[in-house]
């Protein structure tokens, strides 16, 4: 599979065509990584978000796993919302390999074409508000174990 089949199945590129997604990717770098190497840790301060291309990554908060990450997975992704510091740490579990790209790659997109940077940024809302619900319904979950014990 390229790396625009796997870019294309990524929620943050829904509805752009291949040449509109092909335009961003083709500016971005790649990163292979060995098992057990860090891609950011909880702290630092970034300017970019990350795609597994291919492998996996898990992502830690306070040394504690608490996602997996897999082919497509983005990640890293608050940076777009003007959150630059790290709320965990992200390492690569396998051999894997990460597409990088760069905030201004995405924002660069405001100047040169309005539409694919509204469809990121809508792009990007709906993510968030699906991993929001996920939450949601996980703390839910917690709440009632907690008045059954």
């Amino acid at each position: 599979m390229s790396v625009l089949e796997t870019v294309k199945g990524c929620p943050l590129f829904y509805e752009l065509y291949d040449a509109e997604i092909l335009k961003i990717v083709e500016r971005c770098k790649v990163l292979s990584l060995q098992p057990g190497d860090v891609i950011f840790s909880e702290g630092d301060v970034g300017n970019e978000l990350y795609m597994i291309l291919n492998g996996s990554a898990l992502v830690k908060k306070n040394g504690q796993e608490i996602a997996k990450l897999r082919k497509g997975d983005l990640f890293g992704e608050m940076v777009l919302l003007k959150e630059h510091d790290r709320k965990a740490t992200t390492v690569s579990s396998n051999f894997t390999d990460v597409l990088v790209v760069d905030y201004d790659q995405i924002f660069g997109t405001f100047e040169s074409n309005t539409k694919i940077f509204a469809l990121l940024m809508l792009n990007l809302s709906r993510m968030l508000a699906t991993r929001l619900a996920k939450a949601g319904a996980v703390i839910a979950e917690m709440k009632q174990g907690e008045r059954a014990a």
